[in-house]
């Protein structure tokens, strides 16, 4: 025997990958190229610079900073910082500072002014505000144009003189990003003082106590016409004064130093003494841990951007803000508490109960109402908050919001509000599966009706487990509600198998037909067996094969007489030794019910996917989507209307589903489209409401149309292929025609009339006027069956309403038999055979 080859080694590749990813991980980095700075020279760096600035802001004074404005006197020179951006050959537009503080003052003094307003009423605007304004406040915002020196002058910014150590990513002005251009849009600000400790929070005893003064940090969101997606987010860093309500922020970058010289922005001495003795104190701590987190993070703890490190190795320029807000005062019901609290601590036992709760008698917490002013050295435009003076308060009353914990407490309150309307529409598709529980009622549902429920359902499972997962603050409400959509979700998955198995064979059928359809014009020779003919009198006949004609007897026991002369007929039928045999294979199932799960899988992941980037379109644009997203979504009758066109039924599915469904999907969008001060601080749009549950509500009155005049009522007959009428207009002429059920004719000499003279209960019948009577094979009670008499007009008899609803007490099947609406219904809910004859019949 030959020598057998040698077995190809092929674990010889794995070793090989592995030896050349343990050499590139094992050999040591190669740093950057010679001349490039690593990242901890850049944090090095970063860290000299800000101890620098730490530095000037410790040596300095009250008005150190006092730059050139419209005010300042020829013969006063201005000052300026060493700091970057606060310097005079920075060219910034601080010759706006003024009216900038002008316009704060203005702000206070209108704010102040409320306090005033305590009177010896039950109700009455107490002199507190919130100490810890954690919280979301949103509103408008508008340009602020007058008392600023006019339009801004022609600067020019040399930033690689400004900071020549950084490398920009570029340095156009004109390509600046946060540069706002509008006139107006919207705004929120989201203020967070939870981080508060006795490193964040400075009082002097040698100040007033009213200049407490602790750290806050902001998350600012600025929208207008030139911006796309939810605008500008920018994150803020600050001072708070809680005894005045007084918040100054602003960004911090390499082009512009702003934390360090955020003391020297307020507008009194108070205010910079405190604010200049805690931030000594936070930004040491801040520099330290840079100088310890040297090797691992080099990023600067001040940026302004929320999401990314914006200002690291390659930063982009934007234009900086510098942010003053003022809280508003409080109005407390004090019938409520009256008795049980301290009017003069009110606000801070309400404070108390809100972080935490043990069940004290307190009124309503108020809303948390803020009024704002943003000025940008660099850009030189100054926006405010919408609202008095300048504005009435039905134009706008600045921010409003909520503190935090009553933000999130709302959040939990409407997400168990979700979740038992999930679970209502949980009880309608159980009740509906229930009700459909058969091949027949189960044939009868359309598919994609189910299916867009269903998948509405697995995409708010998919984000309300997401939501689950990222925020604790709503993990048990959020994870109720994602449980309730997974229930949702495993009954619709149930159902939907269901509708699809019972269907297959239908989609079976409708495939060999259109097989048999292409290959029908490839054997033109052959002559195929003919399939019996089943005719409107209940007739089988054989294609011809015998001129004699089958007479079905109207008793039950037919079942031997077709078999007969079945038997005699199908020799005749045999294909000659000369003609091949014509054999047509049913196709088999190239889907099945994991192919439809796998494309179902990816439509919902490509939807969230989508769904999700769209967060950052442009406003118009997004709106179309979400507005189109939501149309589509709302048409889950359209399909169901299509299917009953298809069978010809007039019912296929429960009333109460139908409205119940309706209305409970259409109270999310009635949530998000009419509730102003919603948790997504989504714009309302009642029109676009409108549109949506009007297109749900026709949807609903084409079902009713379908179940009283037909499924196929009003549209050509083009359209569609013809089906068999359960409730035509019964005639006594065209008795040849079949014009009559069994029943209700007698024809001479079949074995049917010698049946009925010799059967009371199975021929009674009588004619009073337009009215015969026959009995049900079902209930076996006395069925009235209006037949229009021979020469009259069908359409002035049987016509109109009343006639339609006439006909719809009875229904006659194919084979000439006659029932109760109601009993055959109830039979078809079993099985589609005739019970008289077991004949198939048509679907509802």
């Amino acid at each position: 025997m030959p020598p057998q080859p040698v077995p190809q080694q092929e674990y010889a590749r794995v070793v090989l990958i592995i030896v050349l990813l343990f050499f590139l991980y094992a050999s040591p980095d190669p740093g950057p190229p010679p001349g490039f700075p690593t990242a901890r020279d850049y944090a090095a760096e970063r860290i000299a610079v800000s101890r620098r600035s730490l530095d000037i802001l410790n040596i300095t004074k009250w008005q150190d900073f006092s730059p050139k404005g419209p005010d300042t006197p020829k013969h006063e020179a201005p000052r300026y910082l060493n700091l970057t951006g606060f310097r005079e050959d920075d060219d910034y537009a601080w010759e706006r500072l003024d009216a900038f503080r002008k316009r704060s003052s203005e702000y206070s003094d209108e704010a102040r002014g409320k306090w005033r307003g305590v009177d010896g009423n039950e109700n009455g605007l107490m002199p507190n505000v919130y100490e810890n304004v954690t919280g979301i406040v949103a509103g408008r915002w508008v340009r602020r144009t007058a008392d600023i020196n006019g339009e801004p002058r022609k600067r020019v910014m040399n930033l690689t003189e400004i900071t020549p150590e950084t490398d920009w990513a570029f340095q156009g002005e004109e390509y600046w990003i946060r540069n706002i251009t509008g006139n107006e849009g919207k705004l929120m600000l989201r203020l967070d003082e939870k981080q508060v400790d006795e490193i964040g929070s400075f009082e002097d005893l040698s100040l007033s106590p009213i200049n407490a003064v602790r750290s806050a940090v902001a998350t600012l969101t600025i929208q207008d016409e030139t911006s796309s997606g939810d605008g500008w987010e920018m994150r803020l860093h600050g001072l708070h004064w809680p005894k005045q309500g007084t918040m100054l922020f602003t960004t911090t970058s390499d082009k512009f130093h702003g934390i360090y010289g955020l003391p020297h922005l307020t507008s009194s001495r108070e205010h910079y003494l405190s604010g200049q003795k805690l931030l000594n104190r936070t930004l040491e701590k801040a520099i330290e841990g840079m100088e310890q987190a040297i090797w691992a993070d080099p990023a600067n703890p001040f940026t302004s951007s929320p999401d990314s490190q914006g200002d690291a190795t390659m930063p982009v320029p934007h234009c900086e803000l510098v942010v003053y807000a003022q809280v508003y005062p409080l109005k407390v019901d004090l019938a409520s508490s009256a008795g049980h609290l301290d009017p003069a601590n009110i606000v801070q036992q309400i404070e108390q109960e809100i972080r935490f709760p043990n069940g004290a008698p307190i009124p309503d917490a108020p809303r948390l109402q803020v009024s704002t002013v943003m000025f940008s050295p660099d850009c030189g435009f100054m926006i405010e908050s919408k609202g008095p003076p300048d504005f009435s308060p039905g134009d706008g009353e600045h921010l409003l919001g909520k503190k935090q914990e009553l933000f999130l407490q709302d959040i939990q309150s409407w997400l168990h509000v979700f979740a038992l309307v999930i679970f209502a529409q949980i009880m309608l598709l159980k009740i509906q599966s229930k009700e459909a529980s058969t091949p027949s009622t189960i044939g009868r549902v359309s598919l994609f009706t189910v299916a867009i429920m269903l998948m509405a359902d697995a995409l708010l499972f998919s984000s309300l487990s997401l939501l689950s997962a990222t925020a604790p603050n709503l993990f048990p409400a959020a994870l109720l509600t994602s449980f309730t959509a997974l229930m949702s979700v495993a009954l619709g998955v149930r159902f939907v198998g269901a509708i699809y198995q019972v269907q297959e064979p239908e989609r079976r059928e409708r495939l060999r037909t259109q097989q048999t359809t292409s290959t029908a014009p490839a054997r033109p020779n052959a002559t195929p067996a003919r399939a019996p003919i089943i005719t409107a009198a209940g007739a089988d006949t054989l294609a011809r094969a015998t001129d004699a004609p089958i007479i079905i007897p109207s008793d039950q026991d037919i079942d031997l007489e077709i078999a007969e002369n079945t038997t005699v007929a199908a020799p005749l039928l045999l294909p000659t030794t000369n003609t091949p045999a014509t054999t047509t294979q049913t196709p088999r199932n190239s889907s099945s019910f994991g192919a439809i799960y796998v494309k179902f899988i990816l439509v919902l992941t490509f939807l969230l996917f989508i769904s999700l980037s769209s967060t950052s379109w442009p406003i118009p644009v997004r709106t179309f989507y979400v507005n189109t997203l939501s149309f589509i979504y709302l048409s889950i009758w359209i399909p169901q209307i299509r299917r009953n066109i298809t069978r010809n039924c007039r019912k296929a599915l429960l009333w109460k589903f139908i409205i119940g469904q309706s209305i409970l999907r259409l109270l999310p969008f009635a949530y998000f489209y009419l509730k102003e001060d919603n948790i997504l601080f989504a714009d309302t749009d009642w029109k676009a409401f409108c549109v949506l549950a009007g297109w749900v509500w026709v949807q609903i009155w084409v079902l009713v149309a379908q179940e009283i005049l037909g499924p196929r009522w009003g549209l050509p007959k083009n359209w569609y292929e013809e089906g068999w009428d359960y409730h035509p207009i019964l005639r006594e002429d065209n008795v040849e025609a079949g014009g009559l059920p069994i029943g209700l004719v007698q024809i001479p000499g079949s074995p049917t009339l010698e049946r009925a003279r010799t059967s009371e209960e199975l021929g009674r019948k009588k004619k009073d006027g337009g009215v015969r009577t026959v009995d049900c094979a079902i209930c076996m009670q006395v069925l009235e069956v209006p037949v229009v008499g021979a020469g009259e007009d069908s359409s002035a008899n049987a016509g109109g309403v009343a006639g339609i609803l006439a006909r719809r007490l009875y229904m006659v099947t194919p084979c000439r038999h006659v029932f109760h609406s109601a009993c055959l219904e109830g039979w078809m809910r079993f099985r589609l055979q005739c019970p008289i004859c077991r004949e198939n019949l048509p679907p509802l």
